[in-house]
């Protein structure tokens, strides 16, 4: 498919007269399409109109989300332009993963934090292993581009994600599906709220999924299925000066691994070694569908609590907000990287636990009508513990001993300590994050339609980091001489923003923008010799946008942006080799300067009363202007890389027409297309991990009966059965193998819901 060909039909389709934003609206609702209504977010942290508000934002409502089958936070990608999800990693089929915009960072050691937020119901989410995204009752999905910090809790450099829970009120309301899919899964969700009393209300959620998974492998025991039960209660006191929100939720997960796939082999060293005193390594499968794995690090293992209290009172002029919140995540999660049960020549296992307690203050004042003033402050604190086994030709170290080869020669004349070769590690990390900031921004009608909005924040970060790692057959360290060690270090940024909006009628704003983004530095966690102990700098992003958010009665949007952002320091996830030890080093680097620019348009079109177009582009223009790297121990200029998940070009589009069958019954049909360019998914622009230019198609249909609630819907994800690599780790000049995640199969669904 030629990019200019799709991006001229995109644009040619959101040029017609009615293009809207918000994704939101572009589903019917029970009994009427809900796109002419106005979406109602909290971007600004105040309810307001989704055009109202001078950023680039998209959202997406319940019933968007229930009629295109979405149930997860990462299909969104489906929907808004410049955003993508990769995998969980590592086995971890939990993680959240964005990049915003180009910005994003999927590396989920304890020492990396991401650089998209996620919050859940005001709440920043560090680890994402255990956030239960995919329960019923989500009010809506807002997805913010740029950097935040002046109205959240907790810094973010490339944008956030807000998960937004539907608040039990005075009116009884019950929601239950049951879907029946490919692989044999099922999924059972429930969603019920209930008034307790005039101002007691009470909302139960609660989710059942369990299934076999796509990728087959000889033990039966397939990767990638589904064993998730989880549940959320919130309780709301809504009082004439005081309102208070408790919620609590859990998670529990038993899985196998999430799908990886072995996609090249060649022999290196160390796989010689392997060959020759273990057993015979490694055979590439011929089939992405099929893998195998030793049944000890065949685990995808997750159990989650998560509390907040969120009390706001009225103060007449004023209202104060306070969030207080804790989350505990327990995950055990591992892969097997050279695809065979009775070879234990590349894996890992790791178990990962981290709690988190954070406080956040809120006081909005009234500007006389014209305006409003935020001011706040935040406390963040997060402990976080990682055991990780690495394993690297199991039992070599044993095996050269007992072949009276220690040391072993090399080469004439050279001989190396057999336990250099023990490349079975023990990692003990242990991590505690310290963040405070005090924020501020205001908004103020300056005359009739045109507003200034002032915002800064200030952010001091500390971070304690701690490490032990040990040969497991040898017992000796892995850095020689060092068993363990401690780094602590703090940094601080001031992040300004500035926006100037003005109205030229009521459904047409313009607005222009600039702000600044920061996050904080950290510890490299994977070192493989005493001099790769150390930090990695902080990254700043400097954005600039501007944007005309145009509105046609209920016929038509039409939403455009205009973006830059100049990014310094910008932080680096590479794979390299250690000239010391021979292994392969996974680390952060900061390349010196970068750029990404681009272009947004998002929009829906009523053609008529029943169908409706929706669709949404995005343009993205990212390149290094000064990046070195040191690679095999030389500094070398790889500015002509390309970031990695930054495509050139997103889009998706959405036919929806709604057909009456009966009095008592409707009928909905969709179909929906989302398409990327080309781009690399690791730092090193390995070829081999090049996703290619593609489009998935989503079709369904559904029924719904008017008086009963009930609704049918039948539908197939991936139409055409595309399968491209979403994420990827090259170790081929280490340990021969090149390791690929990718999307999953065509898939067929039924679903019976019940909406009351």
């Amino acid at each position: 498919m030629s990019r200019l060909a799709f991006a001229v039909s995109s644009l040619a389709l959101l040029a017609a007269p009615g293009v809207a934003s918000a994704q939101g609206s572009s589903a019917p609702g029970a009994s009427s399409l809900s796109e002419g209504s106005d979406i109602v977010v909290t971007a600004r942290r105040r309810e307001e109109r989704l055009q109202d508000v001078p950023i680039a934002v998209s959202a997406v409502d319940a019933s968007s989300l229930n009629s295109r089958g979405l149930d997860n936070v990462t299909q969104v990608s489906q929907i808004a332009p410049n955003i993508q999800f990769t995998p969980g990693q590592g086995g971890n089929s939990g993680g959240i993963a964005p990049f915003i915009r180009g910005v994003g960072e999927n590396d989920f050691i304890i020492t990396s934090d991401p650089a998209v937020g996620v919050y859940i119901d005001g709440v920043y989410v560090a680890r994402t292993f255990g956030a239960t995204t995919e329960l019923l009752g989500i009010d809506r999905i807002e997805v913010l581009r740029g950097p935040q910090g002046t109205l959240f809790g907790k810094n973010t450099v490339g944008g956030a994600i807000n998960i937004v829970s539907a608040v039990p009120g005075q009116q009884q309301r019950i929601e239950a599906d049951l879907r029946y899919g490919s692989f044999n899964t099922v999924r059972g969700r429930v969603y019920a709220e209930t008034p307790l009393s005039d101002r007691w209300s009470l909302g139960i959620a609660a989710l059942g999924e369990f299934g076999e998974g796509w990728q087959k492998i000889p033990s039966g025991k397939n990767l990638g299925n589904r064993n998730v039960v989880a549940g959320k209660a919130a309780l709301n006191y809504d009082g004439e000066a005081l309102d208070a929100l408790l919620q609590v939720d859990g998670l529990r997960r038993r899985q196998h691994s999430a799908p990886h796939s072995m996609i090249a082999f060649t022999p290196t060293f160390f796989s010689t070694l392997q060959s020759t005193f273990l057993a015979p390594c490694c055979t590439v499968p011929g089939d992405i569908d099929r893998t195998d794995s030793t049944p000890a690090l065949n685990k995808d293992q997750t159990d989650a609590f998560n509390t907040s209290l969120t009390l706001t009172a009225d103060l007449g002029s004023a209202t104060l907000k306070s969030i207080t919140a804790y989350r505990y995540v327990d995950a055990l999660f591992g892969r097997d990287g050279d695809a065979s049960a009775a070879v234990n020549y590349a894996g890992d296992i790791h178990d990962e636990k981290a709690r988190q307690i954070s406080q956040e203050l809120q006081l909005s004042l009234d500007l006389g009508g014209r305006g409003t003033l935020l001011l706040g402050a935040f406390a963040y604190r997060e402990k976080t513990r990682d055991n990780t086994r690495l394993i690297v030709a199991d039992g070599l170290y044993p095996a050269l001993v007992a072949a009276g080869l220690d040391p072993l020669p090399v080469a004439p004349g050279i001989a190396i300590p057999a336990s250099s070769l023990d490349f079975n590690i023990d990692f003990r990390n242990r991590q505690r994050t310290d963040n405070l900031a005090l924020f501020a921004n205001g908004n103020y009608e300056l005359v009739d339609g045109l507003s200034l909005e002032l915002g800064a924040r200030y952010t001091w970060e500390k971070k304690k980091f701690s490490q032990s790692a040990i040969r497991i057959y040898s017992g000796e360290p892995l850095l020689a001489g060092t068993p363990s060690y401690t780094l602590e270090k703090s940094w601080d940024a001031f992040t300004p923003r500035a926006s100037l909006s003005y109205k030229l009628r009521p459904n047409l704003m313009t607005y222009a923008s600039f702000s600044k983004g920061f996050r904080s530095g950290g510890f490299n966690g994977r070192p493989t010799s005493l001099e790769e102990i150390g930090s990695y700098d902080p990254e700043h992003l400097t954005a600039y946008e501007a944007g005309i958010k145009a509105g046609f009665g209920r016929i038509a949007t039409i939403n455009l942006a205009v973006f830059r952002n100049e990014y310094r320091d910008q932080q680096i996830l590479v794979s390299t080799v250690s000239p010391t030890s021979g292994l392969i080093v996974v680390r952060n680097e900061n390349a010196g300067r970068s750029r990404i620019q681009g272009i947004e348009l998002e929009g829906n079109f009523h053609v008529t009363p029943r169908f409706t177009l929706t669709s949404a582009l995005g343009l993205l223009d990212a390149k290094y202007l000064n990046y070195v790297s040191v690679i095999n121990g030389v500094p070398t200029d790889v500015s002509n890389r390309q970031l990695k998940q930054a495509p050139d070009i997103t889009a998706n589009a959405s036919a929806v027409y709604q057909a009456p069958v009966s009095e008592q019954m409707e009928a909905v049909l969709r179909l929906d297309v989302a398409y990327k360019s080309e781009v690399y998914v690791d730092a090193e622009n390995t070829p081999l991990l090049r996703q290619p230019d593609h489009a998935i198609l989503n079709a369904s249909a559904e029924l719904r009966f008017a008086d009963t609630g009930l609704s049918v819907r039948a539908g197939v994800d991936n139409i055409t059965n595309r399968r491209i690599i979403t994420a990827g780790y090259d170790a081929s000049t280490s340990f021969g193998f090149t390791e690929a995640y990718y999307s999953p199969p065509r898939r067929y669904s039924v679903t019976l819901a019940w909406r009351r």
